[in-house]
């Protein structure tokens, strides 16, 4: 019994005052019901993990749920931070008034984000020159704000759960040396000025996935033989991507593991790799590796693209090969390809003629299932050529990478016909034999995938008539010429599920098969996106002259 004279909570009284004038509640609770904490069984780490499937705009809504749904997914909301210390962005995006009052605000935010409360939710920080997804061609000076950059980088150390860092520009002094030897991160992306000088090394703390020099950029120059990378996790590192000023460091950091790169399965680098005196021993470096990527830009255009074979023992598990064809021979040599890509560049200019793949095909393999190539005609002596070659081949690939060489893509997207429209196409005008299941090719098309409806059916129109004449009418330039400045698709068809019945009554495909259509294409900035502007693809008749 209570005690006279003793207060007493409203949160433990059995009474209906608090239920007085409040509208009855749904007996299945959602994202607004507030339900009892008592009924959230599940430790806070389990949740945690489920939470992560959640899309952004989820987090809000179930935020108010209860207290401790709210203090879970509060953390969550400072998942990932960006933060730009330089003095041309601030200039170029006009942030502020002043740059006075933009360090001041910068320094706010780094005491924020390396707060005792908030340092453990912080999982991915980017610290940048460019905004993500913008072109990597630097065409400015990168100053870092150092009143701000310094406390920032001597900050790292203290987000202990950081698992992904991009770090751009840094000052390359004991400070940022000291703060990534303590770090242990999944994915690390550098970019340094190629001006430094002396003897520097810096410990990479990435455990999976590392990204260096990535820019492309024709003004940056190759850094000296002073600048070395150290590997802090080697033994776990599983994807390596560099750009042109960074593949040479990448090439000698690779020679200088004892033990080798056991877990690395990726290599995505310039295609200045292959000229290097320390080629063939980084190489044997990497006995695991499984996929390697060679890329051309501006600054490789002198490279001569031969090689001779390597020895059977060098990268003996290689599966993926892309870059030119015509060093594909030498990595397919003694090894089972699965895939080839055989392009460098997203850029169409970069297009071979199609006789100069009839001699690298046959020295593929007969193992390959998937294959890219990028070519100014389709003939059908090219098709037959790679039917020969290739018994199993189900994916093929004419110029699609070509829409995505457009700098500064931001996001990949796609559009569908109804769904009730299955595309039939005559596979029977391919030389008799081909089993494809998944056939992309790159094109110009007519329409927009975005605008009115009139705009999106012309396109999904265009786009079904690519497929249906291909390959006799399909021209990768279908608008007659190479319209560098015309928004690229990736058309993609895709069988259906086939049957016992109909792979027997078309085991030849000498009658049309039914399958799927998907347009694929991409988003770019232009070079002021800082200020809002952005672009997408659109009918050539609609842009301004």
């Amino acid at each position: 019994m209570t005690q006279p004279g003793r207060p007493v909570s409203l949160g433990r009284k059995s009474s209906g005052f608090l239920k007085f004038g409040q509208k009855s509640r749904p007996a299945t609770p959602d994202f607004h019901t507030q339900i009892s904490e008592s009924a959230l069984v599940l430790p806070t780490e389990i949740w945690l993990d489920i939470l992560s499937y959640f899309p952004d705009y989820a987090l809000g809504p179930l935020s108010q749920t209860c207290k401790r749904l709210r203090r879970i997914t509060l953390p969550l909301f400072f998942y990932s931070q960006q933060i730009f210390p330089f003095l041309e962005t601030f200039t170029f995006r006009q942030l502020g008034p002043s740059i006075a009052e933009y360090e001041q605000r910068c320094l706010q935010r780094v005491s924020f984000i390396s707060s005792q409360h908030l340092s453990h939710a912080i999982r991915e920080l980017s610290i940048l020159y460019y905004g993500p997804g913008y072109k990597r061609r630097h065409q400015a000076a990168h100053t870092p704000i150092e009143v701000v950059m310094k406390p920032l980088v001597s900050a790292l150390p203290r987000l202990e759960n950081l698992t992904k860092l991009v770090l751009q520009f840094p000052p390359c002094d004991d400070t940022l040396f000291s703060a990534l030897e303590s770090l242990h991160l999944d994915s690390f992306e550098l970019e340094l000025q190629t001006t430094a000088q002396g003897e520097i090394e810096i410990p990479i703390p990435a455990q999976r996935e590392f990204i260096f020099n990535r820019s492309s950029s024709p003004i940056q120059i190759f850094p000296d033989d002073g600048l070395s990378l150290r590997f802090l996790f080697p033994e776990s590192l599983e994807r390596v991507v560099v750009g042109p000023t960074g593949t040479e460091p990448i090439t000698r950091t690779l020679l200088c593991q004892p033990s080798g790169l056991t877990s690395l399965k990726t290599l995505d680098l310039s295609l200045r790799f292959v000229t290097s005196p320390y080629f063939s021993d980084a190489l044997a470096a990497c006995p695991n590796l499984s996929s390697l990527h060679l890329r051309s830009s501006v600054m490789d255009g002198s490279i001569s693209p031969s090689l001779p074979p390597l020895p059977k023992n060098t990268v003996p598990r290689l599966r993926c090969f892309q870059g030119p064809a015509a060093l594909a021979p030498a990595f397919a040599h003694g090894r089972t390809l699965r895939t080839a890509s055989l392009w460098s560049t997203h850029s169409v200019s970069t297009v071979s003629a199609p006789w100069l793949l009839h001699p690298v095909l046959p020295q593929l393999g007969p193992s390959l299932t998937s294959l890219a190539i990028g070519v100014n005609l389709v003939p059908d002596s090219l098709l037959a050529a790679i039917r020969d070659a290739f018994p199993l081949l189900t994916t093929l690939a004419v110029n699609a990478h070509l829409d995505s060489f457009h700098p500064g893509t931001v996001t990949r997207r796609a559009v569908s016909p109804p769904a009730a429209a299955v595309l039939r196409a005559e596979l029977a005008a391919l030389p008799r034999g081909f089993r494809l299941e998944t056939l992309r090719l790159g094109t110009q098309l007519a329409g927009a995938p975005e605008g009115d409806a009139a705009a999106v059916t012309e396109l999904c129109a265009s786009a079904c008539e690519v497929v249906r004449t291909f390959p006799g009418e399909y021209d990768p330039t279908s608008w007659r010429r190479w319209a560098v400045d015309r928004p690229w698709y990736c058309v993609e068809w895709t069988r259906t599920t086939v049957t016992k019945d109909n792979v027997e009554e078309s085991e030849e495909f000498d009658t049309g098969l039914d399958g799927t259509l998907r347009i694929e294409y991409g988003e770019h900035y232009f070079q002021g996106f800082e200020r809002g502007g952005r672009i997408s693809p659109t009918r050539p008749s609609d842009e301004p002259s």
